[in-house]
């Protein structure tokens, strides 16, 4: 028996990256996980990969009718809703149009805050009935590292996810004594397949500035998912969770100062 055994968890922007692994993550730990994505062949063909357990829907995470639609096609499908992870964010795009203030076009902006913010709030306030009749829930919302601090580029992403982090605080302080948690995660650098593609030399770049020895997986972010989800996170509510091998704590010394493993002693 999983620690999700029972339970029915949606994922949105689950065809590929983050959001394929923590459904991946989510299912082997007993979950039936809805898939949704804007990339229709995609996810379906994610879900299949997944097995039994796993099934997808085609939405439009800016469309406000879409979004509603996705999580009743998950109450109609299992009858409940347990975990709702909020994971759709516009990416690949973003590294080319979503630049600096002057330079971000507002057409732009809107649509990652529609994407990124808004369509959370939306599947939230359509789960939430759902979660409260079935006995609570778990709500699982993605900010990012970027919510946190200016950066010379993706200025629309960054603000997007500060909001994403706000809504955490507020669905947990509203809705806890409904039994239904909300939590966040921010991620640092986690290689997806659009992160490869789209910033040269991220990887030998991630390990030189982080204090650890690589960059994120999306399993990482997966296992947290999961471990939010379960009773193990029972008294773990509105928190805002860096997932970021360290990369906030500081800067890390030169490489060639790391202690090798297996040499020196060993701390007490």
């Amino acid at each position: 028996m999983g620690k999700l055994s029972g339970k029915v968890a949606l994922v949105t922007g689950a065809a590929a990256g983050i959001g394929a692994a923590t459904a991946e993550v989510l299912v082997g730990h007993g979950a039936q996980v809805v898939l949704g994505d804007i990339r229709g062949d995609l996810v379906e063909e994610t879900a299949k990969r997944l097995g039994d357990a796993a099934s997808a829907v085609t939405y439009d995470a800016a469309d406000t009718a879409s979004v509603e639609h996705l999580v009743d096609e998950v109450i109609a499908r299992h009858g409940r809703l347990d975990v709702l992870h909020n994971n759709a964010a516009i990416t690949a795009q973003a590294w080319t149009r979503d630049t600096t203030v002057l330079d971000t076009e507002l057409d732009w902006f809107d649509l990652t805050l529609r994407v990124n913010l808004r369509s959370g709030y939306v599947a939230a306030k359509r789960a939430l009935p759902h979660m409260i009749a079935g006995g609570g829930g778990a709500i699982v919302n993605m900010a990012s590292i970027a919510a946190f601090s200016g950066g010379p580029t993706l200025v629309a992403y960054g603000i997007s996810k500060a909001g994403v982090a706000t809504m955490t605080k507020y669905l947990a302080a509203q809705y806890g004594r409904h039994n239904v948690r909300t939590n966040c995660i921010a991620p640092g650098a986690v290689l997806t397949e659009q992160v490869l593609e789209n910033v040269p030399g991220v990887t030998e770049a991630a390990v030189a500035q982080l204090p650890y020895t690589r960059a994120g997986q999306g399993t990482d972010i997966g296992n947290v998912v999961a471990f939010l989800a379960s009773e193990d996170a029972a008294y773990i509510n509105g928190q805002v969770i860096t997932v970021d091998g360290g990369g906030t704590a500081g800067t890390p010394p030169p490489a060639d100062t790391a202690i090798q493993a297996g040499s020196g002693p060993v701390p007490a």
